[in-house]
């Protein structure tokens, strides 16, 4: 179980097997310890010492971050133990080939789901202009096979990417937030706020898998190696992107599930734009929903949530790193 604490001022406290979130004396919830997996603590909230030495000892993925959802960092008891796996990590990083191999399945999976995606939205709505950029990322997605060099993969990506948000207007019924195009830093109107904030709520997920395994996060084979950037964690975003986070706020907004009361506007704030308390809840709320529907997995051969596979993606590409092979990514069906 995951459990996202946002009420600012609270404070998490130990009791026994349970963890106690408290405020101003009340008690908020009541956490038996065994059943969690994660928490993510969002904002100004107080932990006891003795429930930091617990959450430790049992293991506990402890994620902090803003209220914002930006990541902050983790409470870890011990990196992974799998030091030849990072060793073959590190040694992919100076093989220009394998790691230009791997951004391509990366690339590909991205456009891939970004199209399977398209078209179950385009299901219900028929519309002939959607159609028209689902043929051209058809066509993208076969480009991806004859790039060169890391240059023409991103002018790929960038332009399937455009196309692809091109379409989201044709595909949102409930215009009082309308997309009109992807803006990020910061998001410029209500629907970009709603993708930014479960951006990174996918980013803390996928960020968590990483850790597991063992791998780095901060070394990738497709987004560039800066300073302080996940870049790691960012690839293996992509190829869920479209399916975890644009599919759900598409059919959410339709659906009349956000309205113009879930957002507040300051434009003398880093975040013009951004989603109040109860928006973030709603949207969190979702967003969990999302991670537990299930999806067939070529890769396994059987129906599971998309938590679980996502945790299989990430073993499945250290092995490709470990055996210096193709990284065979998720295929929405």
């Amino acid at each position: 179980m995951i459990v996202y604490l946002t009420e600012q001022g609270s404070q998490i406290t130990i009791a026994g097997e349970r963890l106690i979130v408290a405020k101003d004396g009340q008690k908020l919830m009541d956490l038996l310890t065994k059943d969690l997996d994660q928490i993510v603590i969002m904002g100004n909230i107080s932990i006891s010492t003795q429930a930091l030495k617990f959450m430790l000892k049992k293991r506990i993925d402890t994620v902090f971050t803003t209220l914002d959802g930006r990541y902050l960092g983790r409470l870890v008891s011990e990196f992974g133990k799998n030091i030849e796996l990072r060793k073959e990590q590190f040694k992919v990083a100076f093989d220009e080939t394998l790691k230009f191999m791997l951004a391509k399945n990366i690339v590909y999976q991205k456009i891939y789901n970004m199209r399977q995606v398209i078209r179950k939205l385009n299901y219900y709505h028929k519309q002939d202009e959607v159609v028209k950029r689902l043929h051209l990322l058809t066509v993208h997605l076969k480009k991806v096979a004859f790039a060169k060099n890391k240059d023409e993969l991103l002018g790929i990506e960038g332009i399937a990417s455009n196309i692809y948000f091109e379409c989201f207007d044709y595909l949102i019924t409930n215009k009082s937030l309308k997309f009109v195009k992807r803006t990020r830093r910061p998001p410029e109107n209500e629907f970009n706020a709603l993708l930014s904030f479960a951006y990174t709520l996918l980013m803390n997920v996928v960020r968590g898998f990483i850790n597991i395994v063992g791998l780095d996060p901060y070394l990738g084979v497709y987004h560039s190696d800066d300073y302080g950037k996940p870049s790691l964690v960012l690839d293996l975003m992509e190829e869920y992107r479209s399916v975890a986070v644009d599919y759900m706020i598409i059919s959410a907004v339709n659906k009349m599930i956000f309205n113009i009361d879930d957002f507040v506007k300051n434009e003398d704030e880093e975040l013009p734009v951004k989603l109040t308390i109860f928006g973030k809840k709603k949207l969190i709320s979702l967003f969990e929903k999302r991670l537990k529907t299930e999806f067939f997995n070529e890769n396994t051969g059987r129906k599971e949530s998309l938590r679980k596979i996502m945790r299989y993606q990430t073993y499945l590409f250290s092995k490709a790193l470990i055996d210096k092979t193709e990284y065979k990514g998720f295929k929405l069906q």
